[in-house]
């Protein structure tokens, strides 16, 4: 996947939007590599940034996905015109440590970031994959996805996990996950998860992503 910020220049929030809108429904509306989802930052220092999220896709695609003059020309009026880009990401997902009930239709997430300790690689794939297969072996209603950054910059964020919902409500439902991880796992087998993983990485920040249907694809599925 690759990502991009794009923050609203001041007093232009509506036009970015609009011209967001326009521009994705005709460029990056098809299933594929060009298919693109805009998520809104709704916490942290980023609030009121959006997230442009492209694909999935291979490095192999960007080969053949070089834009035209008239696409450039579109994004420079629709939407550089009216915003700021920054933070160019590429990430891609670690299928092996996901989890994606197949009833959800994930409106939002939340995404924390880690700094991977680099000897602890093993350590925390290990640690997480139980924590993936907790979530599936009790049927959790709520998605969680591990994201590994392809171009590092030394920025603290290796890893991105993000927690998907279907709504704010999900966020006050009590699961009693922990409770069900020590059934699994054994006593104080949730404190022994923590201590593990707090060896393995550094939390370096969190925030909530809102999905924004009318410029996204999922939105018109």
């Amino acid at each position: 996947y690759r990502t991009m910020l794009l923050t609203p220049l001041h007093g232009h929030g509506q036009e970015l939007r609009a011209g967001l809108k326009a521009h994705n429904e005709k460029y990056h509306a098809e299933e594929g590599p060009s298919q693109v989802n805009v998520w809104n930052i709704a916490s942290g220092e980023r609030t009121g940034s959006l997230s442009w999220v492209q694909g999935p896709l291979t490095w192999t695609d960007f080969d053949t996905m070089t834009p035209d003059s008239k696409h450039m020309d579109d994004w420079r009026a629709n939407v550089a015109a009216h915003s700021t880009m920054g933070e160019w990401e590429y990430w891609r997902l670690a299928s092996e440590l996901s989890y994606m009930p197949e009833t959800l239709t994930p409106k939002m997430f939340q995404v924390r970031y880690f700094d991977i300790k680099e000897e602890k690689g093993n350590n925390s794939r290990e640690i997480i994959g139980r924590l993936v297969k907790a979530y599936k072996d009790t049927n959790m209603d709520m998605g969680l996805q591990v994201f590994t950054n392809q171009v590092n910059d030394e920025n603290g964020k290796d890893w991105a996990i993000l927690w998907f919902h279907d709504s704010w409500a999900s966020l006050d439902r009590d699961r009693d996950f922990v409770e069900k991880y020590e059934k699994m796992y054994g006593d104080d087998s949730w404190d022994e998860f923590f201590e593990v993983w707090r060896e393995a990485s550094e939390y370096t920040g969190m925030e909530i992503q809102v999905l924004q249907d009318d410029l996204s694809a999922l939105g018109r599925n």
